[in-house]
């Protein structure tokens, strides 16, 4: 089963939605839950999320394995000792 490639449209990016809707903080004091959505870069890498009216799914011909804009990772740098793309936030694996 394929996840919907969505947009972020608080920031651009673009990747897999993973979740949305009601999430437990259990991290909160007091505990409390909200809506959100986690997405996922295209290609894998850390997780962001956002709110879900700021999601929007991508029509076909938008998506990046039908030509559409997609991060190329030209800009990387290091983050914690690991390789990132600096534009996308994408884990880079050399």
């Amino acid at each position: 089963m394929s996840r919907p490639v969505v947009r972020d449209e608080a920031t651009g990016r673009v990747g897999e939605l993973m979740f949305l809707g009601e999430w437990d903080d259990s991290d909160a004091r007091p505990p409390r839950s909200r809506r959100l959505a986690f997405i996922r870069p295209l290609g894998g890498g850390c997780e962001w999320c956002t709110a879900p009216e700021c999601v929007t799914e991508l029509p076909a011909y938008e998506r990046p394995d039908a030509g559409g804009q997609y991060c190329a990772h030209r800009a990387i740098g290091q983050r914690d000792g690991k390789t990132h793309c600096r534009d996308c936030a994408a884990q880079i694996y050399l």
